[in-house]
């Protein structure tokens, strides 16, 4: 692949703004609804750096639910909204992403579903940052699988070796190197 110069790749949630808990929080609210308990904090760790649809359908088995993991993962997203309030940005990450899309590529790279994106990029005004965004909704195999990265990559016409991506979970950091792009951890 020629690029046309370098990138930044900057991963979502809990990287660029600390929404864990406004999504651990409306899951748990979201799997009530169909009578499944979970704590926030137990959902938190099954399902950091995960997409729905890698988690939701081994979570509702091991409670015994027959809910449908899409209805579930619906109903978190007309929760999450009202929750977005509470999320902290990581501003100097931010600063980064605003100042560099002058002289660089800057996309975003992230399983969060691109509802829940969108409602994220506008709450905090963060549309404008970006050339390219994908989204879980963009691919079939979400992170570890490079899936996320090789799209962006193609989308922004950039080499992987041209590129930085900035990661927060051990399944982000898995799917940049699998694409073959550096990555820099952050911790937030």
């Amino acid at each position: 692949m020629t690029g046309s110069g370098p990138a930044l790749l900057f991963d979502l949630d809990g990287t660029l703004v600390d929404t864990l808990g406004a999504t651990a929080t409306a899951y748990s609210r979201a799997l009530r609804e169909y009578g499944v308990v979970v704590e926030p904090d137990e959902f938190s760790a099954i399902s950091h750096g995960r997409q729905w649809r890698d988690f939701l359908p081994e979570m509702l088995a091991r409670a015994g639910s027959t809910a449908d993991p899409a209805s579930v993962a619906r109903r978190k997203q007309a929760i999450y909204p009202e929750l977005l309030l509470g999320i902290r940005l990581n501003e100097p990450l931010i600063t980064l992403a605003k100042s560099a899309r002058s002289v660089l590529r800057v996309g975003l790279v992230t399983t969060a579903s691109g509802a829940a994106v969108v409602a994220v990029l506008r709450q905090f005004k963060l549309t404008e940052c970006f050339d390219v965004v994908v989204t879980g909704d963009d691919v079939a195999y979400h992170k570890p699988a490079p899936d996320a990265y090789l799209d962006a990559l193609e989308r922004l016409g950039v080499a992987a070796s041209a590129c930085v991506a900035f990661e927060d979970s051990d399944a982000g950091i898995a799917s940049a190197r699998a694409a073959g792009v550096p990555v820099v951890r952050v911790a937030f």
